[in-house]
């Protein structure tokens, strides 16, 4: 099962965009239940009380509470979460990358363009739970891609490192990133000793990248040109024009 959040503070576009939901989900088989809210604060507060929804859709200007402060008080609690912003001006695209959104439409919204949005969030979903798997010591062991922030060569040794924990195994940063194309995860080798994933990268310098950690890597001389250009290009597939 999917679920979906709405959150926009005209009744009208959430009553639009949940029936469009409903029709191309009952069309393409895909299970999903539905949830409306017309104050950010509501949804945010649903996210914080462990409400975990697997795509929001949410509209940029509203009230008070604004769709990008609203998308980023949800990051705190679930950086997981698939956030397709809903607007009426394009000029807000560059400020809502901060906050990592899966995609970018532009009102009037029409159903090819949500169909598009939702059969983009089920694969992504579908595949989430794609793992990396390596031994050590004697141990098969498996993590989560979605939980790597980044892989670091040293020596012989490669080290994988989340949030919570470092793990440790013998390998070669070559391999690994030629048997991570597969995987749906994204990752960039800025470095001959660094491999990074996409998902966790908090901001991007011409020289380093930072985090969601706070941590910085640099990016090697030879690469700054090309990494550069890869997360561009990423950042342009967000946008979901009319």
């Amino acid at each position: 099962m999917i679920k979906v959040a709405i959150c926009d503070d005209d009744i009208a576009t959430t009553g639009k965009i949940e029936d469009m939901l409903c029709r191309i989900a009952k069309r393409n088989f895909i299970p999903i239940e539905t949830e409306v809210f017309w104050e950010g604060e509501h949804l945010s507060e649903a996210v914080e009380s462990m409400d975990n929804f697997d795509v929001i859709f949410l509209d940029i200007e509203m009230g008070q509470a604004d769709g990008i402060t609203v998308a980023r008080k949800i990051r705190e609690t679930d950086k997981n979460v698939l956030i397709i912003y809903v607007t009426s001006h394009e000029s807000y695209m560059q400020e809502s990358f901060s906050v990592r959104p899966f995609r970018f439409l532009v009102k009037p919204v029409e159903e090819k363009q949500i169909a598009g949005c939702l059969e983009a969030a089920y694969e992504e979903i579908s595949s989430a739970d794609s793992y990396f798997r390596y031994s050590y010591q004697r141990l098969n062991c498996k993590i989560p891609v979605r939980d790597i922030l980044y892989f670091e060569s040293k020596r012989r040794k490669v080290y994988i490192v989340t949030e919570k924990e470092t793990f440790e195994f013998y390998g070669k940063l070559n391999e690994i990133e030629e048997s991570l194309r597969a995987s749906k995860g994204i990752f960039l080798r800025i470095h001959q000793s660094f491999l990074i994933n996409y998902k966790h990268i908090k901001g991007l310098a011409y020289d380093f990248a930072v985090m969601d950690n706070e941590e910085r890597l640099s990016i090697s001389e030879d690469r700054r040109k090309l990494i550069s250009k890869q997360y561009c290009a990423m950042e342009d597939t967000f946008y979901v024009g009319m």
